[in-house]
């Protein structure tokens, strides 16, 4: 009877504690200073961390960061437009990463945020970097995960003739956009696409889940095709290089080593540039770092958060 009632009290704990992340939970919609509706979501309570996502991908992505932190801090997920759950912009010309930090800007405002620790990835980065510059006092930090400040195809494969072949098929899209889609489909549904994305140094297929690179490539090719082009044409035309010497706040840049989108010596870079910064380079790290070794990344943000927001996790009751 002993060990029955301690299974009760066992699973009464593991209940008590969804039914607390329940009670934080809040997702929603909320409309954009242009009247886009953007979708957010919010669970957990402590200090507010808000994630910015990479080009072309949805909140899934911060799954495994959303997990880890959840207990401990307010993790906020939100989908830039046109992405994911939130709606393609009312006007088709609003797309650029103004837009994109006046979506976050929305988001802040609907749930209240005074002040949040702000990570990027890829081109989070540059969306976090921007919002920042326009809104400091509601940034208590910055993490930079594989990301650059701008211009991010100048440096896609090291390459000089990067930016020259990105015009040609932007172009090329814009002006064909539904056979560009289907191209892109085909390239997609061939059998050894997970193989060719190893292959060509996109993901390292040895660390990363084949469902979760699955489900980004399905998110990808979901997407409207001449905003995405659009919005990529103009993220190229963006940088927030001039706010990196002007950062007053705990900065963590996260690069890898393998990556072939933004090299590893951008985050170097950005580290020698950002005053007191802190620089973490993961071994083996693609550009899909966040899904292919998240314990090794979320335990070095842990560290980098207790290291500079003390007392800002929030405080656990014992159990009884």
């Amino acid at each position: 009877m002993i060990v029955k009632k301690h299974s009760v009290i066992k699973k009464t704990q593991k209940n008590s504690g969804r039914l607390a992340q329940l009670v934080s939970l809040k997702e929603g919609f909320v409309r954009s200073q242009d009247g886009t509706k953007i979708y957010y979501k919010s669970v957990g309570k402590g200090m507010p961390i808000i994630l910015c996502n990479g080009m072309g991908v949805s909140t899934f992505f911060w799954k495994y960061f959303e997990s880890h932190f959840k207990h401990d801090f307010r993790v906020i997920t939100w989908d830039y437009r046109g992405h994911g759950r939130s709606k393609l912009p009312v006007r088709k010309k609003n797309v650029s990463v103004d837009f994109l930090v006046q979506d976050c800007m929305a988001v802040c405002r609907k749930l209240r945020i005074k002040k949040a620790l702000f990570v990027g990835h890829s081109l989070g980065t540059q969306v976090a970097l921007e919002f920042y510059h326009q809104h400091p006092k509601y940034v208590s930090g910055l993490i930079s995960c594989f990301g650059s400040v701008g211009r991010p195809m100048d440096f896609f494969y090291n390459s000089p003739l990067s930016k020259y072949i990105f015009e040609i098929i932007t172009s090329l899209s814009l002006r064909f956009p539904k056979q560009s889609q289907y191209v892109g489909r085909l390239l997609v549904s061939n059998p050894f696409w997970y193989q060719l994305g190893g292959l060509l140094k996109m993901m390292n297929i040895g660390l990363a889940n084949k469902a979760d690179a699955q489900e980004y490539v399905k998110h990808i090719m979901g997407l409207d095709s001449k905003f995405f082009t659009r919005l990529t044409r103009s993220v190229q035309s963006h940088s927030a290089e001039k706010v990196l010497k002007n950062v007053k706040v705990p900065t963590l840049i996260i690069g890898g080593e393998e990556d072939t989108f933004t090299p590893v010596w951008l985050s170097k870079k950005m580290h020698q540039v950002i005053p007191h910064s802190e620089l973490f380079i993961l071994r083996k790290g693609t550009h899909i770092g966040l899904i292919e070794q998240p314990d090794l990344i979320n335990l070095r943000i842990e560290k980098f958060i207790l290291e500079n927001f003390k007392g800002k996790r929030k405080k656990q009751k014992s159990a009884p």
